[in-house]
């Protein structure tokens, strides 16, 4: 293990990000289950979420496939599409980081650095320094500026993100929604002109707006695939097949009133 190394003997898995989160429909059950084992390779390298060996160095792919017991397929093309929505980076050598990693960690890792050691007094141990609350806010704060792609007004942000306290599931929550909003296309437009400010972003709750979930040709998962169809109750009437409740109540208010078949 690499010096000042911490090996993990476990991370911190969000439910909420985990089962309602971007992941459910950005990767495939496969693909989930090999993204829950590279977290538990980085945390296992001990070193910041780096994927590497004890000198730093990247592990080759078909090792971490033979780890895996997975098709160095899988792992490739979990990998690609890990790194298009920002959950890995990596270089031309094969370097694999997990992003946001400390957003993994227990509260006591997150809030050791900011922890100072006790002095004893008399038969009482007296703190000299103590983890806060607004230590463990800042400290998810941290974690949100990091991951949001607008780094603007981080005072206002901040204060923003104070007066929301949110807790970690939320955090989680928060977290995977920027994390899908950074590749749909309103916020990528532009070079990314029309992304609110991270203050408007939380005090409007924006998480909580409908968002288009692309599916990887670009249709919206939201809808099946629409198509025109003869319905033979309907004299050649057009209709289309779809959820969308406006367009069922269109068709019904066409089929309503059927028009004559031509004479002869």
């Amino acid at each position: 293990m690499a010096r000042g190394a911490t090996r993990r003997t476990w991370v911190k898995f969000f439910i909420t990000g985990w089962l309602h989160g971007s992941i459910r429909w950005q990767l495939e059950a496969e693909e989930r289950g090999v993204w829950a084992d590279l977290i538990c390779m980085a945390g296992e390298c001990g070193q910041g979420g780096l994927i590497a060996d004890n000198d730093g160095r990247p592990l080759p792919w078909s090792f971490i496939a033979n780890r895996l017991n997975i098709p160095e397929e899988l792992l490739e093309r979990t990998v690609a599409k890990c790194k298009h929505e920002g959950r890995l980076v990596g270089g031309d050598d094969n370097t694999l980081k997990i992003t946001n990693w400390a957003a993994y960690q227990s509260e006591y890792e997150r809030q050791k650095p900011h922890r100072k050691p006790t002095t004893k007094t008399g038969n009482d141990l007296t703190p000299k320094g103590v983890t806060t609350k607004d230590t463990i806010s800042k400290n998810n704060f941290n974690i949100f500026w990091e991951a949001y792609p607008r780094k603007q007004a981080k005072v206002d942000a901040e204060r923003a993100f104070k007066s929301l306290n949110p807790s970690e599931d939320l955090l989680a929550v928060v977290i995977a929604d920027i994390s899908s909003r950074k590749q749909s296309e309103a916020w990528q437009k532009d070079g990314g002109k029309y992304i609110p400010l991270p203050a408007s972003y939380l005090r409007g709750k924006r998480w909580e707006d409908e968002t288009k979930k692309e599916a990887p040709n670009g249709k919206d998962r939201r809808y099946p695939e629409e198509k025109l169809y003869t319905d033979p109750d309907s004299y050649r009437l057009p209709v289309i097949l779809s959820t969308d409740p406006a367009i069922l109540k269109l068709h019904e208010n066409l089929k309503g009133e059927k028009p004559h078949p031509p004479d002869g």
